[in-house]
């Protein structure tokens, strides 16, 4: 009998390349093959399904129930968007040939992980006739408020004069003697960005579990940081907050913690969460654990 595939569901981001797209997962770009139907964009958050080396993208990851047919434009284009009030909030919309008027209705196409409006207008849709002279029923309240989940699309390690491949897709910060860095991160493509225009009031990250190295049977100290990737770097991440420390208890499993508010706001712009410094201590990541690394962002406006 011949030898068992290698079969594995991965996180990966779509990158430009020349005049295509590849799939980068875990720092590598596979051959791909893509789903009918799907239009990837350099940035999309995608499930691939990796059989002996070769990748197949499975479609891109969105939450369901945030993708509006319908919304009105409210902001005059920038940087080839305009901004469309939706009932899941404020998006930044791409369009095709001239920018709709803002005011517009506009119809919603979501065959990629970004919205695009299509060339035309679309048609109102008149009220229903309540009959016997009764009122229009009236519409559902818009909420004001809510809490997003954001799943972390990728995660590593990226090793000071080395690469990211070492460590997988485990989080780890310092070394093991005298080996080289570790300096880990947590990576979520433009997810967060449908919260455009909300006000975060809460944020919190869910760790994976703590993994059995260094000192794993005494507490330990996690150095979190906020950078500003939405996917693995060449090298490093840039980071630009923190650091935000938390004690690790021993052996301790996944758990959620809360992180400063401020960061979440400035999430909604892009990038992740980092990890670096002393002591030697890793968290799961997302090949071992997929919640590894998500966040919960509240959020009102």
């Amino acid at each position: 009998m011949g030898e068992a595939s290698v079969v594995r569901l991965r996180a990966g981001v779509v990158v430009a390349v020349g005049v295509g797209f590849a799939v980068n997962v875990d720092g590598a770009q596979p051959p791909v093959t893509w789903p009918a139907g799907f239009i990837p964009t350099a940035g999309d958050a995608v499930r691939v399904l990796l059989v002996d080396g070769e990748a197949s993208v499975l479609g891109p990851v969105i939450r369901d129930g945030l993708r509006p047919l319908t919304g009105t434009v409210t902001g005059a284009a920038t940087s080839g968007t305009v901004s469309v009030d939706t009932a899941a909030g404020v998006l930044a919309c791409r369009y095709v040939g001239t920018a709709p008027s803002i005011g517009a209705l506009v119809r919603l196409d979501w065959q990629s992980t970004s919205p695009w409006i299509w060339p035309s207008t679309a048609a109102t849709v008149p009220a229903p006739d309540p009959g016997g002279g009764g009122s229009s029923p009236q519409p559902p309240p818009v909420s004001a408020s809510g809490t997003l989940t954001v799943t972390a699309i990728d995660s590593g390690s990226w090793q000071v004069g080395g690469s990211w491949a070492y460590m997988g897709t485990d989080v780890v910060q310092w070394r093991y003697g005298s080996a080289r860095e570790n300096r880990g991160a947590w990576f979520y493509g433009a997810a967060a960005s449908q919260l455009a225009g909300a006000t975060i009031t809460g944020a919190r990250i869910r760790l994976g579990a703590r993994l059995r190295i260094g000192s794993y049977n005494a507490a330990q100290t996690l150095h979190l940081h906020r950078h500003t990737n939405a996917s693995r770097p060449g090298g490093d991440v840039t980071r630009v907050a923190g650091p935000y420390d938390l004690a690790l208890a021993p052996n301790i499993g996944p758990q959620w913690v809360d992180i400063p508010t401020a960061w979440g706001q400035d999430l909604i712009s892009g990038g992740g969460i980092a990890v670096v410094g002393s002591p030697y201590v890793g968290i799961a990541g997302v090949g071992s654990d997929p919640a590894s690394g998500q966040l919960q962002l509240d959020w009102r406006r």
